[in-house]
Order: structure tokens, then C-alpha cells, then sequence
């Protein structure tokens, strides 16, 4: 019956520890502060402990604090006791977190107080640790007491006695790998058919699961994929553009080849040099954007323009000739009064309104004519916009207002004449934008003008069609 008494009063045993603790604080608490002139603090404690399970002890045991000033200084006592968590870490040592309440006595005064202190210790023996640590401190004040409860934070060193190791422990194999708990570093995951030389008791990790253990991959938390890196073991080849071509092997590796890649350089999508929307590799002028009317025989082409007059010669009546666009066939690119060039409607003489008012003159009425004619010819033309613009002779507001009546007045007179509103848009802009600076006659004479500028095409929507 002596033996189970026996290994029963050895377990009490190991489970016991006194711990010491001391450093320098410093007072936190404004009225300690100003009026009882407490800064600087000497702080010493002595704790005894008891395991209760795991890291987690039970102690009993005092602090003191003492604050030196002019006065002889002021002192704290602390007698109570609380609970301790120091969880393990390896072989190394011991992370510690302990709190702790109980009576405060200081000077005639006894109050409630209580600390909360951190630290980690290192194992210097088998039952010696020591380390570094940090205290908080509070003495709560109570009604009729001073002004303000005393806080005040303290750093320094703790060493602890610890009951003497388990000697049975030195032989237990928790994991069951052949490596002895005590020489273990992975005590409960055994070491497995790939042991880490480095770590004894541990498997080899691959926290990516590609086949390379960590101490070799390059990228442990990075599967190597189905394109691993020929350089770099565990690591996936590089594709910066994320297009599924490796840099190694893409000409392009900061450009992704998209849904169309060029056919002739890898890993590169295709280009579209003239921005007409036909993709370099069935461009056949690629340098040439196609204009409002693609050759449909050649993609990404001019339709043949002989006299650039917009007007392809397939259907050009006048082909040597700079013309207009015309509904008669017959007429159709031969000169007028109107010319479609540099993404707008040229007229080759200025629309004329009355006197600082909107009103149309009869003079203007072939040209808006020709204006209507050339629309009807070109469906192409999907959008129109009627910008007015005055001189500077008068108030800005008023030429603003008398240039925007006039755009209006032009889109009106063109809508009467079968040309439909939804290929219209107006806009004034008075003295804002002239062609020619200047106030002598012939300049403002020159800026007081209507324009007719392309505002949208089927140049894109013939080049989709190619794509």
C-alpha cells in the first residue's frame, strides 16, 4: 500500500512551483501623479503554485511596490491570489499569463487590488526557468478615498523553481514513431515514412500537397500545378498575365492573349494596328484603317476611292472626279456642294441666316439640299451632330443662345426634307470656338459658320463582322 502513496505524494510534488518576480515600474494614475508625486516604482513579488490540469496552476503569494519621492515615498502590498496559464513551447520554454486579486494595503488604507502580468521563460534547468515579464497593476480607490485609483505598470525578470520532472515521461512515444517524447518536437504527429532530418520526431510538411516537401519547396503555400517551375522546386512556372502560357514560352508575358490570340507569336493576343476592329492576322491593310466602307473582298480594307472623295468607285459615277454622296446613281460622287472627308460634312459655302436671328435664307436652301441628299445616299453615316457657332460681336450669353437656335433651326429644316430625327443632334457654341483669331470682318465672317460632324459611323459595326 506504501507505493501508490508514494507516487501520489511525487505528483503533488511536480505539480508545485514558487515563482519570484522583480523590475521597475512606473506610476500611471494622475493623482499619484501630481499631488503625491509617485513616478518611478521598485516591484518584487513571490507566488507559489499548483497545477491544476495542463498549464493551467493555481498561486497563492504577495506584491510589493514601492515609489521613493521627496516625501519618503509611498508603498503597496498585495496579498492574494489567482490563476496562471504557461503553455509549453517545445523544449525552449514557457509563454506565462497570470492574474491575480486580493487586499491592498497601502499606508493606513485597505483596499481591493489587483494585477494581470505576461512573460516568457526560458528552461535554464529541468526545474530552473527564468525570463523576461510585464505587470499591470490596479488599487481601486473607494468613496471618501483619494481622487483617483492607482495604476501604475512594472517590466523585469521572473525565475521560477518548478517540481522535478517526470522521470517516466523521458521514456514515453506518445506519437508512437520511435523518438522519445522528450527528444520528440512533433510529441503528438509521429515522424511517418518521410521524417524531417532537421526536426526530430516531425514528418516532412508539404502544406501545398505537390509532392515537395516544404524544406525544398521554393513555394510551400503554392502547389506546383500541372506547369511546374523547372528553376524553382514547388513553385508553379510563372505566368504573370494569367493567360495559361508560361512566361518562359509568352512573347507577350504581361499581356494576356485574350479570346483571340495571335496565331504567329505565343502567349500574345492579336492586334489590331489601324483600329478598324479586323484583327492583324486577317488584316489584309493592316497599317489602313477601313473607313466607312470596308472592301468586302479584302478584310480590313478601303473599299478602291480613286478620288478620295468617300464615295467607293463601285458605285463613284464621276470615279476621277472628287464628288458627293447622292441617292441618284447617276449622280452619285460627281461634284456638289458638299464633300464627306476627316470624319465630317464639308460644305463648300457657309449656311446664311438672317441677321442675329435663326431664320434660314432662301440662298442656303440648294446647299442644305445637297446636305440632305448626301445623308439619304449614306446609311453609313448613323449619326449627325449640327454644331452652331457665332463671332464675338455681342454678350457671350446671347451668342451661346442665337448659335444653339441656329444648329436647331438647320436639324428642323433637314428633318422636313426625309432626312429622320434619330440621326440628328444639335448643339450651339457661340463665340467659344473660332477657326480664325481675330476681329477683323473676314475673320468673324469665317467663325459665324454651321458644321456637320460625324458623331457616328457603322465603321465599327462592319469591321465586327469581320472579326
Amino acid at each position: 500500500m506504501a507505493a501508490p502513496s508514494v507516487a501520489n505524494a511525487e505528483d503533488v510534488w511536480r505539480r508545485l512551483s514558487l515563482r519570484l518576480e522583480g523590475g521597475v515600474g512606473y506610476m500611471l494614475g494622475d493623482y499619484q501623479q501630481r499631488v503625491l508625486t509617485q513616478g518611478l516604482a521598485l516591484h518584487g513579488a513571490a507566488r507559489a503554485g499548483f497545477v491544476l490540469v495542463g498549464p493551467v496552476a493555481l498561486q497563492v503569494g504577495f506584491d510589493s511596490v514601492l515609489f521613493p519621492n521627496e516625501r519618503g515615498g509611498g508603498q503597496s502590498w498585495l496579498v492574494g491570489g489567482g490563476l496562471r496559464a504557461e503553455p509549453s513551447v517545445g523544449r525552449i520554454g514557457r509563454v506565462t499569463v497570470d492574474a491575480n486579486a486580493g487586499a491592498a494595503l497601502t499606508g493606513p488604507y485597505l483596499r481591493f487590488g489587483y494585477n494581470a502580468g505576461a512573460g516568457f521563460e526560458f528552461n535554464a534547468t529541468s526545474f530552473l526557468a527564468v525570463g523576461p515579464s510585464v505587470r499591470f497593476h490596479h488599487v481601486v480607490a473607494t468613496d471618501g478615498d483619494v481622487s483617483g485609483s492607482a495604476l501604475f505598470l512594472s517590466g523585469g525578470a521572473t525565475l521560477t523553481l518548478h517540481g522535478p520532472p517526470e522521470v517516466a515521461r523521458a521514456a514515453r512515444d506518445s506519437d508512437s514513431d520511435g523518438v522519445i517524447d522528450g527528444d520528440d518536437l512533433c510529441v503528438d504527429v509521429a515522424a511517418g515514412s518521410r521524417p524531417d532530418p532537421a526536426r526530430a520526431g516531425c514528418p516532412l510538411t508539404d502544406r501545398d500537397s505537390d509532392g515537395v516537401s516544404d524544406r525544398e519547396d521554393l513555394c510551400p503555400d503554392t502547389a506546383a500545378g500541372a506547369q511546374p517551375d523547372r528553376a524553382r522546386p514547388g513553385c508553379p512556372a510563372g505566368d504573370a498575365d494569367g493567360d495559361g502560357v508560361t512566361d518562359a514560352e509568352d512573347a507577350c508575358p504581361t499581356n494576356a492573349q485574350g479570346a483571340n490570340a495571335d496565331p504567329s507569336r505565343r502567349g500574345c493576343p492579336d492586334g489590331d494596328d489601324d483600329n478598324d476592329r479586323v484583327r492583324n492576322s486577317v488584316d489584309q491593310c493592316r497599317a489602313q484603317h477601313h473607313g466607312m466602307h470596308p472592301d468586302p473582298s479584302r478584310a480590313g480594307c478601303p473599299a478602291p476611292d480613286g478620288d478620295n472623295d468617300n464615295v467607293p468607285d463601285r458605285v463613284d459615277a464621276c470615279p476621277s472626279e472628287p464628288g458627293q454622296p447622292h441617292p441618284d446613281r447617276a449622280r452619285n460622287g460627281c461634284p456638289g456642294m458638299v464633300r464627306v472627308e476627316d470624319g465630317q460634312i464639308r460644305t463648300l459655302e457657309p449656311v446664311f441666316f438672317d441677321t442675329n436671328s435663326d431664320r434660314i435664307q432662301p440662298r442656303s436652301e440648294r446647299l442644305l439640299q445637297s446636305l440632305a441628299d448626301a445623308l439619304q445616299a449614306s446609311p453609313e453615316i448613323q449619326r449627325l451632330g449640327v454644331h452652331g457657332h457665332t463671332d464675338d460681336v455681342g454678350e457671350d450669353g446671347q451668342n451661346l443662345e442665337l448659335s444653339t437656335r441656329r444648329a436647331a433651326s438647320v436639324l428642323q429644316w433637314l428633318v422636313r426634307h426625309n432626312v429622320a430625327a434619330d440621326r440628328l443632334e444639335s448643339r450651339g457654341f457661340g463665340e467659344t470656338r473660332p477657326l480664325v483669331p481675330g476681329q477683323s470682318e473676314q475673320a468673324r465672317a469665317v467663325n459665324r459658320r454651321v458644321e456637320f460632324r460625324i458623331l457616328q459611323s457603322t465603321a465599327s459595326g462592319a469591321a465586327a463582322s469581320t472579326m
